[in-house]
């Protein structure tokens, strides 16, 4: 990362950034470790101890070597497989700014997995809970393993000199996504013309406002589906869907399975995650 780059990261963090745990856990693997390839509304960190695997990242492949660290960003399609028996570390987690964006959408993470040998980070990060010091300890180990990462990722778009400017529009989106949100009214949080403000959110976060609502719409309603025990109706309209059977075809067509299908993909990631009120 260019020393502006990291500037204008060093400028974001100074944003309220959210760390939530998912879940965290030890695993060993054999080749019969293959998970279908679907998108997570959350990152996953996997510390790779022994063994070889590879996971599918879109058009990318991810390498899971010995004594080796790697963030897969969620919202992406990902799927896993193992060559060779393995034992890691994994937690699943969210880094978010206070308008819902995940720091893993404004950067790409880098393909080659980064050299970690020490395994005591990962450690903490899994026995968080067990105690309030265990969680401190977790958090710290999650940032000392998350940093260098960030350093070597990859900004997307502009968004990360163009946050202070955006933030209250994506504010706006993220707390309205129940309800109808029209670029009218983006455009007058913002202050400027419909087209000005299409133009440059375009510009800024690399798609159309209209697609950037379905998309956070349907992130939200993933997130519904593994952690809440909502029926599919329910979801739909707290997503802003009035039609129940429109929103499955949206989700569908963006997602790439239907909310039933993709809740029961719990069982792959968050087996024993609670279910959240």
């Amino acid at each position: 990362m260019e020393l502006s780059a990291i500037y204008d990261f060093i400028m974001l963090c100074k944003q309220k950034l959210q760390l939530s745990f998912i879940r965290s856990y030890w695993h060993q693997a054999d080749t019969s470790w293959c998970y279908p390839s679907y998108r997570r509304p959350y990152n996953w960190l996997i510390h790779t101890l022994s063994g070889r695997g590879s996971v599918l990242l879109g058009n990318e492949t991810i390498e899971l070597l010995p004594n080796t660290l790697v963030v897969l960003p969620l919202n992406q399609l990902c799927h896993y497989r193992c060559e060779e028996p393995m034992k890691f570390g994994a937690c699943a987690f969210t880094l978010e700014l206070a308008s819902g964006l995940d720091v893993f959408e404004l950067y790409q993470p880098p393909i080659k997995p980064f050299l970690q040998r020490d395994t005591q980070p990962i450690g903490d990060i899994i026995k968080a809970g067990s105690s309030d010091l265990d969680y401190f300890s977790a958090i710290a180990s999650m940032y000392q393993l998350l940093a260098p990462i960030i350093n070597t990722s990859i900004a997307k778009g502009t968004i990360n000199t163009d946050y202070d400017k955006i933030e209250k529009v994506l504010n706006h989106i993220e707390n309205n996504l129940s309800v109808d949100i029209t670029i009218p009214q983006l455009a007058m949080v913002y202050g400027c013309s419909v087209a000005h403000f299409s133009r440059w959110f375009n510009r800024v976060m690399n798609i159309s406002p209209k697609k950037y609502i379905n998309q956070k719409r349907m992130e939200l309603a993933c997130k519904k589906l593994l952690f809440s025990t909502d029926n599919i109706e329910t979801i739909a309209y707290q997503c802003g869907f009035e039609d129940p059977l429109y929103f499955s075809k949206s989700f569908k067509k963006i997602i790439g399975s239907n909310p039933s299908s993709y809740r029961k993909t719990k069982v792959f990631d968050l087996p024993d995650t609670k279910i959240l009120p």
